[in-house]
């Protein structure tokens, strides 16, 4: 009985020696895990916080340039061409982003368009863009258009304005004044007007040549007969009027020279244009006749004063300003080649033919 309650007694000994061991071990781990060294909080979340490697992004080059090596396999480029044109694409794709990302529209439709094209191009769809692009464009040149027809349409205006005002100052002899008009509608006039520049600035160059300044002058003649010329063609008899006014400054300069081809010139155009009997053509001829008495080449003259005459006889009537002219201009040279009879009978002609200063201020 004894020897039963000592063995009993061992093993709840043992029991208890169990359960002491398993606490004492699994205290040593508590303390282990207690005693370990804390993490700051700022460690702790910069921890939470670590992103997963991020992949990059191809820029807009290498995307265009993939999009463009595409297109080049699909039109069956050969591999040297098509390295060829990579490589010149590659420059150029850069100058045409820094080209499209410069553009600005006033019109924020236009601007959305062209902001849609850029996002096209960054992303290599070059059809797009291309499109685009066109809306673009045609958009702003329709709104472009209408803006410079109305511009041109109110210097046209503005032009014709100098112009009359330019013509009346020249009826009251103020030729300077009118000179300065003409400039201003000159230079007010849009282009593609080539007819009414030229017309303009025969009035400049010949109210600067009353005004004395003949080298203004002779640059607006010398411009306007230029463009006459290649506008009308060089055998046009507007393009001979041209010519006259030009000869007509260097004949009055004195300088008969420059002045003689170009009365030739005149003379030659009109007699085929308007006809051998023509009223410009006599007009020609006088002038031509009064430059060589000038230059004292009577002989030369005296058939081409003759001849003036006799048309001038055709297609004016008795006491016409031109007819009467004539009649003078002939007889002056008659004198001088000494034959008195027959310039006193001209100029009983035109004595007879003159209309009476009472007569004409009554028309």
């Amino acid at each position: 009985m004894a020897e039963w309650i000592s063995i009993a007694l061992a093993e709840e000994w043992v029991k208890i020696a169990l359960v002491a061991g398993s606490a004492a071990f699994i205290g040593t781990l508590v303390g282990a895990w207690l005693s370990r060294p804390r993490r700051g909080a700022g460690e702790a979340e910069a921890i939470a916080h670590v992103s997963p490697p991020q992949i990059e992004k191809p820029s807009p080059e290498d995307i265009a340039l993939r999009s463009y090596r595409k297109i080049l396999e699909e039109k069956d480029v050969s591999p040297k061409d098509l390295d060829t044109k990579m490589r010149e694409f590659g420059r150029q794709f850069g100058e045409l982003r820094e080209k499209l990302h410069a553009l600005f529209a006033d019109d924020p439709a236009v601007q959305a368009l062209l902001e849609e094209a850029r996002a096209a191009l960054d992303m290599g769809d070059f059809g797009r863009a291309v499109a685009l692009l066109g809306q673009a464009g045609e958009s702003d040149a329709a709104a472009g258009q209408e803006l410079r027809e109305a511009a041109e349409k109110r210097l046209r205006t503005a032009a014709t304005a100098k112009v009359v005002a330019g013509d009346l100052q020249l009826a009251q002899l103020a030729y300077e004044e009118a000179a300065q008009c003409y400039q201003e509608a000159v230079e007010a006039l849009p282009g593609g007007c080539e007819d009414l520049l030229a017309e303009y600035l025969n009035k400049h160059g010949t109210a600067a040549y009353h005004a004395g300044d003949h080298a203004t002058a002779t640059a607006s003649f010398e411009k306007a007969l230029k463009i006459l010329e290649s506008t009308l063609g060089e055998n046009h008899p507007e393009v001979a009027t041209g010519l006259n006014n030009l000869a007509l400054l260097h004949y009055s300069q004195a300088d008969y020279e420059a002045a003689e081809p170009l009365y030739e010139r005149a003379l030659e155009i009109d007699e085929k244009t308007l006809g051998p009997d023509h009223s410009g053509v006599a007009t020609d001829l006088n002038n031509l006749a009064l430059l060589y008495k000038k230059q004292g080449n009577f002989e030369a003259a005296e058939p081409l004063f003759k001849r003036a005459l006799e048309i001038k006889e055709k297609v004016f009537e008795p006491g016409h300003p031109a007819l009467i002219s004539g009649l003078m201009n002939y007889a002056s040279l008659l004198r001088v080649l000494d034959r008195v009879e027959d310039a006193e009978a001209l100029d009983a002609r035109a004595a007879v033919l003159a209309p009476k200063r009472t007569e004409v201020a009554a028309e």
